[in-house]
């Protein structure tokens, strides 16, 4: 997946448009995963004793409006995510069985753009001698449909950009765009799941 095809449309590509256009070059972009949710491998997800298939549909939004070229480039990593979970006996994402278990997946990403973009034209006209902090936040709805029953929650995520001469977060490690936005698209899906367990949602048929 393409992370310039991912930011577009998002507060993150708009910030480094914006500094392409103010100085002669890029300034330097560095990635963090914000760390108020917790972190969670697969392995830590709860064990379904009688994983049943399901159906992966996936959506990716900026800003509330859908965004195909997102969706395309990171679907992918959400199945994968999905089906790395061990919690589903097949993972598919087309429709064969009409009565069969579906997983909807929605990433959104709602960060304020403008404000974004205000931001990155002061690091800009100061030659990155200022620096800013951006923050692109993140909220994944999952709902799971099976046997007409529906169940539905969500989690927050946030990925934070340092953009010029500004300080790293406190304790963060600096990774490259690609990989942080990796990491924030496999824990919002597991923590999602392990959720949706909770409410007992994969107990149909299943246990």
């Amino acid at each position: 997946m393409g992370i310039a095809g991912l930011l577009r449309g998002s507060s993150r590509f708009a910030v480094v448009l914006a500094l392409c256009v103010s100085t002669t070059g890029c300034l330097t972009m560095k990635s963090y995963v914000d760390p108020t949710l917790p972190v969670m491998s697969s392995t830590d997800l709860p064990k379904v004793r009688q994983p049943q298939p399901t159906t992966v549909l996936f959506e990716f939004k900026t800003k509330g409006n859908s965004n195909s070229r997102a969706t395309s480039e990171m679907s992918g990593r959400v199945v994968a995510a999905v089906a790395q979970s061990g919690m589903f006996g097949q993972v598919s994402t087309a429709v064969t069985d009409p009565n069969g278990a579906l997983l909807k997946i929605t990433i959104d990403n709602v960060a304020d753009s403008g404000g974004a973009v205000a931001k990155g034209v002061g690091t800009g006209l100061t030659l990155g001698l200022a620096g800013s902090l951006v923050t692109d936040n993140y909220i994944c709805t999952a709902t799971y449909i099976v046997q007409g029953k529906s169940y539905e929650t969500t989690v927050h995520h946030a990925l934070l950009s340092t953009i010029g001469n500004h300080s790293a977060p406190q304790g963060l490690t600096p990774m490259a765009p690609q990989e942080a936005m990796n990491q924030i698209v496999d824990q919002v899906v597991w923590h999602a799941l392990a959720q949706l367990d909770k409410e007992y949602a994969f107990s149909v048929g299943s246990r």
